[in-house]
């Protein structure tokens, strides 16, 4: 049964035939599986619940000569999915992954990328591009030209096939550089990168301005050399900021491009399972923002954490998707890399648990890598549903019966998330920042941390960045905004001034560098005078001083134990700022003396296994008059609130503990009954508390009835 739903992206309103929640499979990359087995393989698939099909294409594939495109392959592909009811996400792979034709680097060799030692890039491969992935700089006039002409070519060839569902329009937005196999981190410097940063920097500077912000004394603009280098901090911060909005700005022309000639279809883009610096500015012109996300063992392992982290990357996709719009457009669906030798393979409930957790996320759809194994690299076997003949695996079976329990709910589909009382800020200037120290790691590992604890303890939580609104959060937090840019200091001072509610911690290295990456001469740069707090010195927790058994984070809600190494800023207070926390005598936390804003000199995962101690982060919501929606008594579950379209609640209960659970939840609402809406049986209600048993590794959706 398929309803029309229609949602509003931003541009266009669009209207598409789908069910409520889609879920898909990738099948086709430059020439495999082969035709012949697309009739069986798509009439199983529909008939195992997936409504999409997605190809990726490839431009050496699609363009062999010049001018010349063969895509008779693509026109069976969409005429075989419509003829089985599905629809069809093509990914136009001009970048990234795609290869440009190999006619094209030999007739135009200053189209390569060029690295930072001038050394121009030749031919590479991957297992997720074996044919040969990018070498091509996006900034050579040729890429918009030819690339424009195929581009151009495949939409008006599909916009008006029935089968056409969506455009991807840059799979794992990068800039060029990043893919190739230069393992140094730098961006492109061919001519062409160079002159359009040469006029990007003038645009913004007159030559004395841009001496002032990087500590220059350059006589004229023929000087001005690009950085090579990521100690030149000043320099390097500008340079990729270049390079990012620049990114941006090609995949906006892709996008317009698209839009010029069909303004019906989607289009889309996405990034990793984490936040990488140039995420936010290149998710502003797509419908929707996505992630791919690799799952082997993530469930099934001793660490819970590598699963938090995951629902982390949806929260984070869903703050950079316009109006929340996201997918999670590749979960992989075996073990990571097969090849010649072999890992543990997948347990079924891992992807299950994910597509659970995608639908509980507000996501718009799933879609599974892949639906065959690859056959074409050391991806297969590896990432595929399917078995290398075609035949069902029991991950392919237990998805499959996943997807009609989501149809059986539809009902209450689309799901909204609500906004929560916490949000916890990702400021990329900052994480770019880090990496340039080579802290990349430890940047997201703050992040996570403290998500990890609130995640797992029923808390919601919003991921936000500078430019959101954060007006109307009881507390934000703020871990590791080291770079104190104008939006960030402004998005700080503004919602302590409108939002007389909200409540900030900072923690880990706060305010310590200025706005062009200068390290603050009065860190918290900006907000020393107006917290009360300088930073007296620097130190560190060490191994020695964890064996020793007498260092522990002493708090207001008791002395913590550190079982890692940690930095740390010793903090001196002054006026009516007071000190509430401390290490050996040392005072490494304050609070304003209206309570308004809190800070840690240290972050709330790194000095305790990258998980927040829950004493710590429990105690700060405990104290702002946080709690979670729904309590949680007996074994360990964690419980997300929805609202359903039907303008009820839903409570999706994950077990991701090795063991069947026995639970108590108690909702904040009043509750008069309730329904398991997946097998339909009435739950014991006694005082607004629910009882409900999930088995290892496994999902309970609760329905409740509440008094008026």
């Amino acid at each position: 049964m398929i309803r029309e739903v229609k949602f509003i992206v931003g541009r266009p309103t669009f209207t598409h035939q789908e069910p409520p929640f889609p879920v898909g499979v990738e099948y086709y990359r430059g020439g495999a599986p082969k035709p012949d087995m697309w009739e069986e393989d798509f009439s199983r698939i529909k008939e195992l619940g997936f409504s999409i099909v997605r190809s990726a294409s490839y431009w050496n594939w699609m363009e062999p000569v010049r001018g010349e495109y063969h895509l008779d392959d693509y026109d069976l592909f969409f005429d075989t999915a419509h003829k089985h009811g599905l629809s069809v996400w093509l990914d136009v792979m001009l970048s990234t992954h795609g290869a440009c034709p190999e006619w094209l680097t030999r007739d135009h060799p200053d189209i390569r990328v060029v690295n930072y030692r001038g050394r121009p890039h030749y031919s590479n491969s991957h297992p997720a591009y074996p044919q040969g992935g990018v070498i091509h700089c996006y900034d050579h006039p040729l890429w918009r030209e030819l690339g424009g002409n195929l581009l151009r070519h495949v939409i008006t060839r599909y916009k008006d096939h029935p089968a056409t569902h969506i455009w991807g329009l840059w799979d794992g937005v990068a800039p060029s550089s990043h893919w190739v196999d230069q393992h140094d981190g730098h961006m492109c410097y061919c001519e062409n990168s160079l002159r359009r940063w040469k006029e990007w920097l003038k645009e913004r500077f007159t030559l004395p301005d841009f001496n002032e912000q990087t500590l220059r004394r350059y006589g004229t603009w023929q000087d001005v050399e690009p950085p090579r280098s990521n100690n030149n901090v000043l320099e390097m911060l500008l340079f990729r900021q270049f390079h990012y909005e620049n990114l941006a700005d090609h995949l906006e022309w892709m996008i317009t491009e698209t839009k010029q000639l069909d303004t019906i279809h989607e289009t889309r883009t996405h990034g990793a399972w984490f936040p990488r610096p140039w995420d936010e500015t290149c998710a502003q012109p797509a419908d929707s923002w996505g992630m791919s996300m690799s799952s082997n063992n993530v469930l099934t392992s001793s660490d819970p954490g590598p699963l938090i982290d995951r629902t982390f990357a949806f929260a984070w996709s869903r703050c950079l998707g316009l109006n929340g719009r996201w997918w999670n457009e590749e979960i992989y669906s075996g073990m990571a890399k097969g090849g010649v030798t072999w890992k543990k393979q997948t347990d079924p409930r891992e992807l299950t648990t994910l597509l659970w957790l995608t639908l509980a996320n507000g996501a718009a759809g799933a879609m599974f890598w892949q639906y065959r194994p690859d056959h074409v690299a050391f991806e297969s076997p590896g990432y595929n549903l399917a078995a290398l003949d075609g035949g069902p695996t029991p991950r392919l079976e237990a998805v499959s019966k996943t997807i009609g329990q989501i149809e059986s709910i539809r009902d209450h589909l689309p799901l909204a998330v609500p906004k929560a009382e916490v949000a916890l800020v990702v400021h990329q200037t900052s994480q770019e920042l880090f990496g340039y120290n080579d802290e990349s790691e430890r940047f997201l590992a703050d992040v996570r941390g403290t998500y990890r604890t609130l995640w797992k303890h029923g808390i919601p939580v919003d991921v936000v960045t500078p430019r959101k609104d954060w007006s109307g959060y009881k507390l934000i937090i703020l871990p590791n905004v080291s770079l104190m840019t104008e939006g960030v200091r402004n998005r700080i001072e503004s919602t302590l001034e409108t939002s007389p509610e909200t409540r900030f911690v900072a923690e880990g290295s706060f305010g310590l560098y200025s706005e062009n990456g200068l390290s603050s001469y009065n860190p918290p740069e900006g907000f020393s005078q107006k917290l009360g707090v300088r930073i007296a010195d620097f130190s560190r927790v060490t191994e020695q001083d964890i064996e020793s058994g007498k260092t522990f984070l002493q708090s207001p809600y008791g002395d913590i134990e550190f079982v890692t190494e940690t930095g740390y800023a010793v903090l001196e207070p002054s006026g009516a700022t007071r000190s509430i926390a401390t290490i050996e005598g040392q005072t490494v936390a304050v609070c304003t003396a209206d309570g308004r804003f809190t800070w840690y000199g240290l972050t709330f995962s790194a000095g305790f296994g990258d998980f927040g101690p829950p004493e710590l982060i429990l105690g700060i919501l405990r104290e702002n008059g946080i709690q979670p929606p729904v309590s949680v008594d007996g074994d360990s579950v964690v419980p997300l609130v929805r609202q359903s379209a039907d303008g009820g609640k839903l409570i999706f209960v994950f077990n991701i503990e090795p063991r069947n659970a026995n639970v108590f939840l108690t909702p904040q609402w009043n509750v008069t009954s309730a329904v398991d809406v997946l097998t339909g049986h009435s739950l014991q209600v006694d005082r607004n508390t629910i009882e409900v048993q999930i088995p290892q590794w496994q999902v309970a959706v609760l329905s409740t009835t509440h008094a008026d």
